[in-house]
């Protein structure tokens, strides 16, 4: 009887555990990739202080920052996004505006060389686990690679999240900067940041971001700096934070489930299904006297 028991419950313990195997490492990792329709948008407060021409009055600035990344093509391993960058006044005079195409590795969240309008190098998005490390950051709210470096874990909003600091370094941020006189028949526009990202890492979702820097004109061809034109100051908006954040819980939550507790459970259900068979149930003291007499 309990070899019986133990053949008709095995097949469908076997494909339970067969099902959480190809579950967590085939089916887990595909629905862990960039979505096809990947799109996102992020508001900053920023101000500063601006001009327009090497020797031009200083103005203090309040702008509106916007980014916006859209998905625009996949093919194959990669996704094609728009990146866009806007900072306008309250009036809508633009300062700066520039508009990007990255190719970025789906997998990887990596820029992907000869994919987008230009060459880039590093991460274009914090992939899900991200780990405690340095990385190359380059994405749209800058016109070059940033250095990223990993500085402490702690917690926002009651959320555990690794604190990142950045450098950009003369990034080249000319081309968002063409509505300026002179820019770029007799200047490039090159900017120096610093800042901090909050990094939920199971998801890689950034909840929290900011920056200060300045930007400058140097000369065309030779790039020497002759004066500055924007002191600048940015972060997430009340509302962009507190959408980051319930993102990045909404997706913690997903690739846990994926990763743990689909799988896991699976693995139970088929143990639970087998164990009848297993550990069949003890006769009865009355039955076994009645078999002895």
């Amino acid at each position: 009887m309990g070899n019986q028991r133990l053949h008709r419950c095995l097949p469908l313990t076997l494909g339970l555990w067969l099902l959480a195997v190809v579950q967590y490492f085939w089916v887990t990792p595909q629905l862990l990739l960039v979505p096809a329709d990947y799109a996102s948008e992020t508001h900053y407060e920023t101000s500063g202080l601006s001009r327009e021409t090497p020797t031009g009055k200083w103005l203090p600035v309040k702008l509106i920052a916007r980014r916006v990344d859209q998905t625009v093509a996949v093919p194959g391993r990669a996704s094609i996004i728009q990146g866009d960058m806007h900072w306008t006044t309250d009036g809508g005079h633009v300062l700066y505006e520039t508009t990007g195409l990255y190719g970025v590795d789906r997998r990887s969240r990596m820029n992907l060389p000869g994919y987008g309008n230009r060459d880039r190098t590093g991460l274009f998005l914090f992939p899900p686990h991200t780990q405690p490390r340095s990385y190359t950051l380059w994405d749209p709210f800058y016109g070059g690679p940033r250095a990223v470096t990993f500085q402490r874990a702690t917690t926002l909003d009651g959320m555990r999240v690794y604190l990142f600091h950045f450098v950009a370094a003369a990034t080249d941020d000319t081309s968002g900067y063409t509505s300026l006189p002179d820019v770029p028949e007799r200047y490039d526009v090159l900017s120096d940041g610093r800042g901090r990202l909050w990094v939920e890492p199971v998801s890689g979702v950034v909840v929290d971001f900011e920056d200060a820097g300045v930007s400058y004109f140097v000369t065309r061809p030779a790039g020497k700096r002759i004066a500055d034109l924007y002191y600048y100051r940015d972060r997430y908006t009340t509302q962009t934070r507190a959408a980051q954040l319930e993102l990045a819980a909404a997706e913690r939550r997903r690739i846990l489930m994926l990763e743990r507790w689909l799988p896991v459970g699976l693995f139970l259900i088929g143990l639970l299904w087998l164990m009848p068979a297993l550990w069949p149930p003890r006769r009865s003291g009355k039955s076994v006297r009645s078999a002895a007499n």
